[in-house]
């Protein structure tokens, strides 16, 4: 599942049943295998995640 304003990366493949928290950016040419949380940056083969984005107040 996509949440909310997620970014996906091209030529990225998200497995079935992953989901992908809001605000999560999953970098270019992953392989997304597990859930990533919300405002994070993940990429790679598998994916990891890589840094904590901050959140922003409306």
């Amino acid at each position: 599942m996509l949440k909310k304003n997620c970014r996906i990366g091209s030529h990225s493949v998200v497995m079935p049943g992953v989901t992908v928290g809001e605000n999560a950016v999953v970098g270019a040419f992953s392989f997304v295998d597990r859930d990533i949380p919300a405002n994070v940056v993940a990429m790679g083969v598998p994916v990891k995640v890589t840094k904590k984005l901050r959140e922003l107040n409306p």
